[in-house]
């Protein structure tokens, strides 16, 4: 006699009933994070026989972030911050100079004729 079993472990996800939150990653404004309870289940022949918790998983519908964790405000906030400043890039340069004497940086772009730390003359 030869028998033949059909089985499969397969991820379930639950949405849970909970206020969605913002995601750390794509930064979307509307929250887009959502819990999720993960159970793997045990089938045999396509019939579910034995489900095993696997615990709550967060999960951002936009960019598919997954987290064990409830992303928190200040996590937000630093990610906004850090992607901010990306976007801006290194600060502007313009009307900056170093004075041939004592080679600190001097502010040109106003009416400045001579250094403020050693009073060496800055137009030549």
């Amino acid at each position: 006699m030869f028998f033949f079993f059909v089985c499969s472990l397969s991820p379930h996800f639950t949405r849970l009933r909970t206020s969605p939150t913002r995601c750390p990653t794509c930064l979307d404004p509307s929250p887009t994070v959502y819990q999720y309870k993960k159970q793997n289940r045990l089938s045999i022949f396509f019939i579910p026989v034995w489900w095993f918790n696997s615990g709550d998983i967060w999960h951002c519908e936009n960019c598919n972030w997954e987290g064990r964790a409830k992303p928190e405000e200040e996590q937000i906030r630093r990610s906004e911050e850090t992607e901010m400043v990306q976007q801006l890039g290194p600060l502007p340069t313009w009307g900056l100079t170093r004075c041939r004497n004592c080679n600190k940086e001097i502010n040109v772009s106003g009416r400045i004729k001579y250094c403020p730390y050693c009073g060496d003359s800055v137009e030549g």
